[in-house]
């Protein structure tokens, strides 16, 4: 019995695509991007922070995350505006009900924030399924 579960482990793992492995879990209320650089390369181990506002200006850190192949997210509990700074270039994001997406390109000259994006729950990047 061991040999023929052992078989079928082996099998199963060896038939898993581990590019289609989404890094994180969905979120169904929250902020999600990836850093590309020039070339439109997804860059890995950028650090991502995320802050809450007060009256405007960054307050708390709420987070910090490294971005992976599935690029980074951050689950937050409700409708406000959050700032989020990667290699010390922030912008703001205003998080809705639901989902924003906000990418950045890392160039020669400098990391510059795309426009925060609305998309719904069930808007997929590469190869993961954000919220349900």
């Amino acid at each position: 019995m061991r040999i023929i579960w052992l078989a079928t482990f082996t099998l199963l793992v060896g038939c898993v695509d581990l590019s289609t492995i989404c890094p994180n879990k969905p979120i169904t209320q929250g902020v999600f991007g990836e850093i590309v650089d020039s070339n439109g390369t997804l860059e890995q181990n950028i650090e991502v922070d995320i802050y809450s506002t007060l009256n405007g200006a960054q307050d708390k850190m709420l987070g910090d995350r490294q971005t992976t192949r599935g690029g980074y997210q951050y689950n937050v509990s409700g409708p406000a505006p959050y700032i989020l700074c990667a290699k010390t270039v922030c912008t703001t994001v205003t998080v809705p009900e639901g989902l924003v997406e906000s990418s950045a390109v890392d160039a020669a000259s400098g990391l510059t924030w795309d426009a925060p994006v609305a998309v719904p729950p069930e808007q997929t990047i590469g190869p993961c399924t954000w919220g349900n």
